[in-house]
């Protein structure tokens, strides 16, 4: 593991595709174990590598791959390397929790999951407990690390019961097509083949697999070894290699569709399952003004309230010497320091800059802080800070402390002269039912006010965003500065991303300012810095791709600051002879090569058909399919001569590829593609800029090389 700490940072890993990761879930004692070690020991038979994660806390899926041995579970202690070796090359780490009665055994799930994402391997497969509720165990079926779910249950209403939990839970954090079906592990009982069957159909899922009640799965378990180890030639051997390939095979997968109270009420009964056995969405509320949907930031797979202190919290968290005194409960502290740093963490490539320590305490207000001065709380968590070596602190409130009234800006004040420290206040007004950006323009205010007059650095630009974890990657800026370079012009500053006092403080050093992207979010942020600083409003530019759209940002940039159009032209002249140059060597594997677009869910697409021509390839069609896109204006763009066709589904494209000899499908929906049999790659590149469509062709290139088709090239 390449995780480990040096002061006060952590390393980010290197991430790594895996070609396949399955989570297996079941009720405690149904088998669920036992079926993913056997799974795992199958696929490292056809010649994978497998990473085996034991997600319960009997930590019994890995005693079956290790002869026996229980192997150590793993901790927050970042020193100790969580992978172990088992059996056939297996790698074998296990989360099952502190000891009894002790901490939350779903905690350390994420960081979990974090600390293993650069454990190379073909196969991940996850052991999880699945008749709890805690949201710990729900991260190994989250949309980002599972790409398929197995179901393990026996035909017990108990057992069919957590299975329907554990649909209802698929379905908050991973609704698409993601469950592969039910593994059937037989327990002997009457009737339970009947039980199982009317659940299999209700829920809409296929029985992947039977496996009988064996007392060799007993003894295979006495021996510490996996049944299809030990007794490779059984039946049960025989069924469980089936499932494997059944995995391998790319099957088709299924939303999950749980049933009601009343419909697993009608099950048990033997009645009759109603027909309105799907739970009703949930509805939107709303009182005194507040959206209780609209003020959700969604941050990846985790969700939680958009609170004007967490938009403070996120913003100062991003400078690196700087303290946050967070003035409310620790739950609040730790809600808001976990969704900053997995954003950060999946956002932000092996090769950038280390991610710092966010720097966030709490004063740990609790039930008697109303009945106490608080500001002992305030100064305790100001010494700690002080210890770790801070001498900058933002003090922000939390809706807890503003319904006391502390006067934030009097007790920063005292406990500035009193511990010779730098403490800013933070305004963070309606702390709950404000909204994020509140909390932000707090912090911008805190943060401007510290902006004096500078000396203007000729040549120099800042890029004003809300978030550049995306942007922060290497590659991506580089894509920027390329660009911005053929004006004479380099980047000073990015706003707000990872920065300390004194950068922040030289802002209005930068000659221009250009805002990236057109969110309303930035439009406000670039707003207020205007408004704060004084400084002519920021050009709006979105992030380019493609050739046409480069060229545009170099004429965008001439227009705001005219002082730079006699440049462009041969700057224009630099990005065509770059882009073809880039080109020049996929034109022969592509040119004359038929492909077909399909997408859902995209608006425009220039850029691609502007890189398909130049490569000479010959788009047979643009089809474009509304899906969820009824209540939007699909605005289908003009391209040229190439047939476009709204509306489309998959029928469609099947008779196009039949009909016009199509090579390859473009697309987005890789998932409904490949199910066709279809060679596909990916609509689209993760870099900026030239290097974007330059990234793409190569990806095509060697789709169209590829025996499969079914490539994506870490995309």
């Amino acid at each position: 593991m390449k995780l480990r700490p040096e002061g006060n940072w952590i390393i980010h890993p290197m991430i790594w595709s895996l070609v396949y990761r399955l989570a297996v879930y079941g009720k405690g004692g149904v088998g669920k174990s036992t079926v993913s070690a056997n799974i795992s020991y199958l696929l490292s038979c056809t010649g994978g590598t497998v990473l085996h994660v034991g997600c319960d806390p009997k930590h019994d899926s890995t005693r079956l791959l290790t002869h026996g041995e229980t192997i150590r579970t793993f901790s927050s202690d970042t020193s100790a390397d969580p992978v172990c070796d088992g059996i056939n090359g297996i790698a074998c780490v296990e989360c099952g929790g502190a000891d009894p009665g002790k901490g939350c055994a779903g905690k350390g799930m994420e960081l979990l999951f974090t600390r293993i994402a650069d454990v190379e391997a073909d196969y991940r497969v996850s052991d999880v407990l699945g008749d709890v509720v805690c949201g710990g165990f729900s991260i190994p079926a989250r949309a980002g690390n599972a790409d398929a779910i197995l179901i393990v249950t026996s035909g017990e209403f108990m057992s069919l019961f957590a299975a329907n939990n554990i649909l209802r839970g698929l379905r908050n954090i991973n609704p698409g097509r993601s469950v592969l079906g039910l593994v059937f592990n037989r327990r002997g009982d009457k009737g339970e083949e009947a039980s199982i069957r009317r659940f299999a159909d209700a829920v809409g899922l296929p029985i992947v697999c039977d496996l009988p009640r064996s007392k060799l799965f007993a003894d295979a378990e006495a021996e510490g070894e996996v049944l299809a180890s030990l007794h490779p030639d059984s039946e049960e051997a025989s069924r469980l290699r089936e499932l494997v390939s059944f995995i391998q095979s790319d099957p088709e997968r299924f939303e999950p569709s749980p049933l009601s109270e009343g419909a697993m009420t009608d099950l048990a009964a033997g009645r009759p399952i109603r027909k309105d056995g799907g739970e009703s969405k949930r509805r939107r509320c709303t009182f005194d003004g507040f959206d209780a949907e609209r003020n959700l930031s969604y941050l990846g797979d985790f969700v939680m309230p958009a609170c004007t202190s967490h938009g403070a919290v996120d913003a100062a968290m991003k400078v690196r010497d700087a303290a946050v005194i967070l003035h409310g409960p620790r739950n609040c502290a730790y809600l808001m320091e976990y969704a900053f740093v997995r954003r950060t963490v999946y956002g932000t490539s092996e090769r950038s800059d280390p991610i710092p320590d966010p720097g966030l305490y709490s004063t740990n207000l609790d039930a008697d802080g109303a009945f106490r001065d608080t500001g002992e709380l305030i100064e305790s968590a100001v010494l700690r800070a002080k210890k770790d070596g801070y001498r900058t602190m933002f003090l922000i409130p939390t809706c807890s402390s503003e319904i006391m009234g502390t006067d934030l800006a009097d007790a920063a004040s005292l406990l500035s002269s009193r511990h010779s420290v730098d403490i800013i206040p933070v305004p963070a007004d309606d702390t709950f039912l404000g909204s994020k950006f509140g909390g932000t323009s707090g912090f911008l205010d805190a943060m401007i006010s510290r902006m004096g007059p500078r000396e203007v650095e000729k040549g120099t630009v800042n890029l004003i965003a809300r978030w550049f974890y995306g942007l922060g990657k290497d590659d991506n800026m580089e894509s920027l500065q390329s660009i911005l370079s053929r004006l004479g012009l380099c980047v000073r500053f990015r706003f707000m991303d990872f920065c300390t006092m004194s950068e922040a403080s030289d802002f209005c050093r930068a000659e221009y300012d250009i805002q990236l992207g057109y969110s309303r979010f930035n439009e406000r942020v670039a707003d207020r810095i205007s408004e704060m600083t004084g400084r002519r409003r920021a050009l709006r530019l979105d992030v380019p791709m493609g050739l046409t759209e480069c060229i545009d940002w170099i004429h965008g940039i001439a227009e705001y600051a005219p002082e730079l159009a006699p440049l462009v032209p041969s700057a224009e002249e630099s990005l065509r002879r770059e882009f073809e140059d880039g080109i020049e060597r996929f034109r022969p594997l592509l040119q004359g090569r038929r492909v077909a677009i399909y997408c859902i869910m995209v608006r425009d697409l220039k850029w691609q058909v502007e890189t398909l021509e130049a490569l000479g390839v010959d788009v047979r069609a643009v089809m474009f399919t509304k899906g969820h896109m009824v209540d939007h204006n699909l605005r289908i763009p003009d391209y040229g001569d190439t047939r476009i066709i709204d509306d489309a589904g998959m029928c469609d494209l099947k008779r196009l590829v039949v009909e016009e000899g199509v090579e390859m499908v473009l697309t987005n929906d890789p998932d409904r593609v490949a199910r066709a049999g279809f060679k596909w790659a990916s609509l689209g590149s993760r870099r900026f800029g030239l290097r974007g469509a330059i990234e793409w062709a190569q990806i095509l290139a060697d789709c169209l090389r590829s025996p499969t088709g079914d490539w994506e090239a870490g995309l």
